[in-house]
């Protein structure tokens, strides 16, 4: 079954690039402590938000642009607009999120680099240079990892702002490797129409960006709201409930891995019962294999986890099991959404972030103030589960799948995979 190895070694190439991560999150939980890690945490946050408006101009809408405009006149505007991304917006984060100057600094610098090596992978992506992409990620993990590494175990420098130069090392390798992948693409011309091209690069993106910072709020506003109650055990707290975080997500790199293979396949069907057919089917495998992990995740003992993170961090499997219903579930529904994503639907994907959202605004700020932590992580797993509920009811209604199909049975589910998804059985029971 063809679509089955070629999701097979999506899911291994990410999940190599999640161990990595996974032993970034490990060392810098056991070396820098609760509040090193909240820290930390905090400012990849800030970084990821500056990257979101970076993103209006130098993100996925390139995608689509790359095969219809010269290199050149989409990567100078990209470029320009990530670097001034990188210098203006962490100037909200210096006077309304008390970060000090220095603080200031390495967030801009982050920003920067971060901006610049995102917009190369995105055309990358774009010229179908999957296999030079895959690489600079891995490279930006790796490099992350030895420079990590290199300030903790030798020259015994043990504090976030080792972290942000570790990371900034990784960014601007990254970012070099990346031009000289797109070295023979970018042919030096004048650039024609930049107006219009500029106006079209921040029209295709808006509404991408849109249901992105939705999303991302949906994940993170937590860490936000920790910081503010707690004032005093803020940064701690959220270095727990981070690493809580990091650890369950962790998961996603299945439904990930075959979502991605998934999306690219749907795009390029013309059969849409073919393609529901495919996604029930995919539905079914992620959901049983995160569901699978989780319950291994939940039945680690406590004494494990403060042998791995350090005596900090005795909270985490009380996280993970609140958090593990709502992780569970985005194993089954994220296939879903991407399916939407395939057929030219992305608005239904945006309506469930915004669904989400709404749960994560109310519980939020009703439940953290009271409960801390566990206020976040039921606040999180609430939203995820709202999330999954709307998508299931939406592809219940596009394709005429009962909820007891989508939900309850389990045989042939690989059916659907055979001639890498083109000609499957028909599993529909209306």
């Amino acid at each position: 079954m063809h679509l089955f190895k070629t999701i097979l070694r999506t899911v291994f190439t990410k999940g190599a690039s999640s161990v990595i991560s996974f032993l970034i999150v490990i060392l810098t939980a056991r070396f820098m402590g609760a509040e090193g890690r909240g820290e930390i945490s905090l400012i990849v946050l800030n970084i990821t938000v500056i990257l979101l408006v970076n993103d209006l101009i130098g993100g996925a809408a390139l995608v689509f642009l790359v095969p219809r405009y010269k290199l050149y006149s989409l990567l100078i505007p990209a470029w320009i607009w990530g670097l001034l991304c990188g210098l203006v917006f962490p100037i909200g984060f210096y006077f309304f999120g008390g970060l000090t100057q220095k603080e200031y600094f390495s967030l801009s610098a982050l920003s920067i680099f971060l901006n610049l090596s995102s917009i190369n992978s995105v055309v990358l992506n774009g010229k179908e240079k999957i296999k030079e992409s895959n690489i600079v990620s891995i490279v930006q993990v790796l490099t992350l990892l030895g420079s990590l590494s290199l300030f903790i175990f030798y020259l015994n420098h043990r504090t976030p702002f080792a972290y942000y130069v570790a990371l900034l090392t990784s960014y601007g390798i990254s970012f070099g490797l990346g031009l000289f992948f797109l070295r023979k693409e970018i042919i030096v011309a004048p650039i024609r129409h930049s107006g219009r091209l500029i106006r079209q690069m921040s029209r295709s993106g808006f509404y991408v960006q849109l249901g992105n910072a939705v999303q991302l709020l949906n994940y993170r506003l937590g860490f936000y709201l920790i910081d503010h109650y707690f004032p005093l055990a803020g940064k701690a707290m959220v270095g727990v409930y981070a690493t809580g975080t990091s650890v369950c997500e962790s998961v996603w790199v299945i439904s990930n891995g075959i979502s991605m293979v998934q999306y690219a396949r749907i795009s390029n069907m013309k059969d849409r019962k073919n393609a529901q057919d495919l996604t029930v089917s995919l539905s079914k495998i992620s959901f049983l294999a995160t569901l699978s992990v989780m319950i291994v995740l939940v039945s680690l003992p406590s004494g494990l986890f403060r042998l791995i993170f350090g005596p900090d961090f005795t909270d985490l499997p009380s996280i993970v099991l609140t958090l593990s219903a709502g992780i569970s579930a985005f194993g089954l529904t994220c296939i879903y959404s991407h399916y939407f994503s395939g057929i030219g639907k992305m608005h239904i994907s945006s309506y469930s972030s915004v669904v989400g959202f709404a749960i994560t605004l109310v519980a939020g700020f009703l439940l953290v103030p009271r409960y801390g932590i566990q206020g976040a992580a039921i606040t999180a797993s609430a939203s995820y589960l709202a999330s999954a509920v709307y998508l299931l009811i939406r592809f219940h209604l596009e394709s005429g799948y009962s909820y007891s199909n989508l939900l309850l049975r389990y045989n042939n589910i690989f059916s659907s995979l055979k001639n890498s998804g083109y000609h499957v059985r028909n599993q529909r029971n209306h």
